[in-house]
């Protein structure tokens, strides 16, 4: 589930519900998505298909807001699909997520959302979807641009 804090202009503001510790909004627009932190100030974390100065809109959108997001109890989830949008899919790993786009990781685009979220760990940093036959490694998914999509 990802509460909405608030809308905007055409921006929707949110987090999901269980997430890593630090303190984050996740902003959505019509062609993207952005991560910011907020603690110990407010800055960019990732952005996906937004534009540069539609993300500098969202982040002086979200300094007039002030939140209070206290973390409660334990992440007993070792890995967990958290979110399935137009962009990719975020994954929860532990106490942090990763996000997957669709240009990077095509096999997901038009996956049915139940195989997406039928994902493994079987050692850490590993993750397996056994409906997709797809493996993929924390390093990969957090940095594919060093490993390049290649077809025969």
């Amino acid at each position: 589930m990802s509460p909405t804090v608030f809308r905007e202009k055409g921006y929707r503001f949110f987090f999901f519900s269980r997430e890593e510790s630090r303190t984050h909004v996740h902003v959505y627009c019509g062609d993207g998505e952005a991560k910011f932190w907020l603690e110990p100030y407010i800055e960019l974390r990732e952005m996906f298909a937004c534009h540069a100065g539609k993300s500098n809109k969202s982040s002086k959108l979200s300094r007039g807001t002030t939140m209070s997001l206290n973390t409660l109890g334990k992440n007993i989830s070792p890995i967990e699909v958290t979110h399935v949008s137009n962009h990719g899919v975020w994954l929860l790993a532990g106490d942090h997520e990763l996000f997957m786009s669709y240009e990077h990781f095509p096999w997901f685009k038009d996956a049915p959302v139940g195989k997406i979220l039928n994902v493994e760990e079987p050692t850490p940093g590993h993750f397996y979807w056994p409906d997709l036959d797809v493996d993929l490694s924390e390093e990969i998914i957090a940095h594919p641009e060093r490993f390049p999509l290649k077809a025969k």
